[in-house]
């Protein structure tokens, strides 16, 4: 299926690194700081993956801008300190280096603002294997994951391709992931390894589902 393969858009969070103390501490930190009731940090992964504003709405119920205010005490602590409580998933540069080896082009697309992403990939030297890092940015444009992933595709000078479409696969660990690949017409993995809630991937049909980045590395080694 992935045998002419030739272009792999990753996400980020829950995909390449366990981002789980950064965010869910620094969202109890702007919970706390606006006097929410305090939660345990376990009841917080939902929120790693899809955009941050839209999460603090549901978490708290409030509008949009008492949300925007919960970001930016978010950012308060992550831009400092949550960005570097990260750790990279076991296998990933093996992955990436397997991945260079067969030429496939690779890029990023992720909700986070590009400038987050950067510094992640910075921390665990992984930065100089992608092509292209697509986040939103810090004004709250290009969350959704068809707009990065399209804007993404769009620099690696393939988004109008349908050829070369039918070459790329986009891999992530939420079903956000995979609705932007079938929306625009790529293939996609599932890594059931990252942050999927209970029941997200009933009836929503990736091309492959693994459940680590063994088998990821096994799905490129068979093509």
């Amino acid at each position: 299926m992935f045998r002419n393969c030739k272009y792999a858009i990753f996400d980020l969070d829950g995909t390449i690194t366990d981002p789980k103390v950064g965010i869910t501490t620094s969202a109890k930190y702007a919970l706390s700081e606006l006097g929410y009731k305090d939660q345990a940090e376990q009841d917080l992964t939902w929120m790693i993956g899809p955009p941050l504003l839209d999460t603090f709405i549901k978490l708290t119920g409030r509008d949009s801008s008492e949300a925007q205010i919960l970001v930016d005490k978010y950012r308060e602590r992550y831009s400092i300190l949550g960005v570097h409580e990260n750790t990279l998933y076991p296998g990933i540069k093996d992955l990436l280096e397997l991945l260079k080896k067969k030429n496939i082009c690779l890029a990023i697309a992720s909700s986070k603002p590009t400038i987050f992403v950067e510094q992640i990939l910075d921390d665990f030297n992984i930065k100089e294997y992608f092509t292209v890092i697509q986040g939103s940015d810090m004004a709250g444009k290009y969350v959704e994951k068809e707009d990065v992933l399209n804007i993404a595709l769009e620099k690696l000078g393939i988004a109008c391709d349908k050829e070369e479409l039918s070459k790329a696969v986009m891999i992530g660990d939420r079903k956000f992931d995979v609705l932007a690949a079938k929306t625009i017409g790529i293939k996609s993995i599932a890594v059931t390894y990252g942050y999927a809630v209970k029941g997200e991937w009933d009836n929503l049909h990736a091309d492959k589902f693994v459940s680590t980045t063994q088998e990821l590395i096994s799905l490129f080694l068979l093509n």
